[in-house]
């Protein structure tokens, strides 16, 4: 372990992510204490509560962070990890919360430790396909992301979803953001196998926020979410246009997710387009028949693995290109059962 940590702890780990966090982390060999605001795990802290987490969390502690939805966060751990002296690993999606982290970062790299944000799909994973791709000044980025639903429909993603449906979304377009409406508009792209044709509707992501500060030439960044759900992305473009719908979705989100799990596709993955001034696009996918949610992780939990043993050697706030090696994290997914493919 590296000299100074004190501890591994996992927030929201009676979730569904954290829990897989802290499953992963086991299998590595590194001793995580779960935390969540409800109690019942090692550590109870409240992650918007800077009381809580003081009175929780210690200096040199390196704490990963799946306490979502992250739109109903503030910066309270950040804001403590700053003050307390502790590494902070997320994996955040929403554009918001990367925009408060990105507001730290000179506090956070006068604090000299460590904050990777976004250490998952978004926006870890899409800066390592990138890298993959060889596309060496994108100026145009496309997700399309087909969650394995009958997995992580859980309260914490539904409501993040639910939250964009007919809202107001940015997307980066022209090097400046746009406002949409959530699900208003849907593109297809043909997945590999099981997964085939994805038809997904426009979603506002940390994307936008983070992958243009590595590659200076991009200049528009967009994600499309299809549900995986026989008949939802009919539901939630319906909903789109009927707040009362939406309300009801809402205040329904655990019944809805019970039949999201019942009916949703144990597949699951996420693909990308890639592009270059010159018209080169690059195509690549990601996906699995059964265990395409650890890419979620994945970035997270190898990067904790580095920073223990020694071998991570960035601080401040780390861009997502630096979380983990693009050859590092297809090994992993590839030895999950998890395929990497660059497409025609």
């Amino acid at each position: 372990m590296e000299a100074g940590v004190r501890r591994v702890v996992v927030l929201g780990a009676v979730g569904f992510f954290g829990g897989m966090v802290a499953q992963q982390l086991r299998k590595f060999g590194i001793a995580a204490q779960t935390a969540s605001r409800r109690g019942g795990t090692d550590v109870q802290v409240d992650a918007n509560d800077m009381a809580s987490i003081r009175a929780s969390l210690r200096v040199n502690d390196l704490v990963l962070d799946a306490a979502g939805p992250f739109q109903a966060r503030s910066m309270a751990l950040v804001e403590a990890a700053v003050d307390i002296g502790f590494d902070v690993i997320d994996i955040n999606e929403t554009l918001r919360y990367a925009e408060g982290v990105l507001s730290l970062a000179p506090q956070i790299k006068r604090a000299g430790i460590r904050v990777l944000s976004s250490a998952s799909t978004v926006s870890a994973v899409a800066a390592a396909v990138i890298r993959h791709s060889g596309v060496t000044s994108p100026t145009k980025v496309t997700g399309f992301l087909a969650p394995a639903s009958r997995h992580t429909a859980r309260p914490g993603p539904a409501a993040s979803l639910l939250r964009s449906v007919g809202q107001p979304v940015r997307v980066l377009c022209d090097g400046r953001f746009h406002e949409l409406r959530g699900w208003s508009q849907s593109l297809c792209f043909r997945m590999p196998p099981p997964l085939g044709m994805i038809r997904g509707g426009v979603f506002e992501t940390a994307d936008a926020a983070y992958l243009p500060r590595v590659w200076r030439s991009l200049r528009n960044v967009t994600m499309y979410v299809d549900t995986n759900v026989p008949g939802f992305n009919a539901l939630l473009g319906l909903a789109a246009r009927r707040p009362g719908l939406h309300r009801l979705l809402e205040r329904h989100v655990r019944w809805a997710g019970r039949l999201t799990r019942l009916f949703g596709s144990s597949a699951g993955g996420v693909g990308y387009l890639i592009e270059d001034a010159s018209g080169r696009v690059a195509r690549h996918a990601i996906v699995s028949p059964k265990n395409s949610f650890l890419a979620a992780i994945a970035p997270a939990v190898l990067a904790a693995r580095a920073i223990l043993d020694g071998s991570f050697e960035h601080r401040g706030l780390v861009l997502p290109d630096r979380h983990v090696e693009a050859n590092e994290l297809i090994r992993f997914l590839q030895a999950n059962g998890i395929t990497v493919l660059e497409l025609p």
